[in-house]
């Protein structure tokens, strides 16, 4: 199994992007955020590229902000008076869907790369978008009955076109939250939590051939790698406590390697494969 090159975003969760603009330059609050995806194109100043280029989208569970990959170029892209975070850039780095929750109910919402444009396309929340942009997949809120002896309504996975129209709910996705599609836009995996625990599942887009991989442990926030060939995740399955690592396993849940040492969480490859973004504290290593 091949290894990324692996980037740490202290203090704040990632998403790699690509072209964003202008909104307030100012400092985030020192807080994690949930969620990462990435893109190569350069940020808006251009110029030379470095070995790390591209745009990452991070929160820090109060607003969506951009960053350069260098580190450089920080600008907030949300004030909303409710927590907007779970940002998810579309592959073109055109759009960028995110939850928000400015009603005061998880909604997904979605902006120009710039924060103009913002508007709501549906309830619900971690949204990811298809490798071709056509659709995006998100959890949807609990308006399904659920299995005998699961409580009378769940959750699950959801898809709708990208402008929020034909949204349809996926079979066998009861309490599937954080999608990740694979590259070539036939499956999706996700984690479910109707057991308690977060364990992982990858299903067919059309809700068919559900891959159950509950023996890899518990395993949330998923990112399946550009070629295919690996899965991303978070788990503490080798801590007691609640610390968490960032961890990778071949799609059959073979192979599982641990990538961090005590604090990583919402991981992120780049487009290439070549690095992934993950959240960690600022005084980890």
């Amino acid at each position: 199994m091949r290894r990324g090159r692996i980037l740490a975003l202290a203090g704040a969760l990632v998403l790699l992007g690509a072209c964003s603009g202008g909104f307030d330059r100012e400092q985030p609050r020192d807080r994690p955020s949930p969620s990462t995806a990435a893109s190569d194109a350069p940020g808006p100043s251009g110029g030379h590229r470095s070995s790390l280029y591209g745009r990452i989208a991070f929160d820090n569970f109060d607003d969506v902000w951009t960053i350069d990959a260098d580190g450089t170029d920080l600008t907030r892209l949300t004030h909303s008076p409710g927590p907007d975070f779970d940002p998810s850039w579309s592959p073109d780095g055109t759009k960028i869907a995110f939850r928000s929750e400015r009603s005061g109910e998880p909604e997904i919402w979605v902006m120009n790369a710039d924060g103009t444009g913002q508007r709501r396309l549906a309830a619900g929340l971690s949204p990811a978008w298809s490798p071709d942009g056509s659709l995006i997949a998100f959890a949807s809120p609990g308006d399904q009955p659920c299995p005998p002896g699961r409580g009378p309504r769940c959750s699950g996975l959801s898809i709708m076109n990208a402008d929020g129209s034909a949204q349809h709910r996926v079979p066998q996705t009861d309490g599937g939250e954080y999608p990740s599609w694979s590259p070539d836009g036939k499956r999706i995996a996700f984690n479910s939590n109707l057991s308690g625990d977060h364990l992982i599942y990858i299903v067919d887009v059309d809700g068919s051939h559900l891959v159950d991989l509950s023996r890899v442990g518990e395993g949330w926030q998923v990112d399946w790698s550009p070629d295919g060939r690996s899965i991303l995740f978070t788990s503490h399955r080798d801590h007691p406590d609640n610390y968490t690592d960032i961890y990778e396993m071949r799609p059959d849940g073979s192979g599982v390697k641990r990538l961090t040492r005590d604090l990583g969480y919402t991981p992120a490859w780049s487009p290439d494969g070549r690095h992934i973004a993950f959240s960690a504290p600022r005084d980890s290593s």
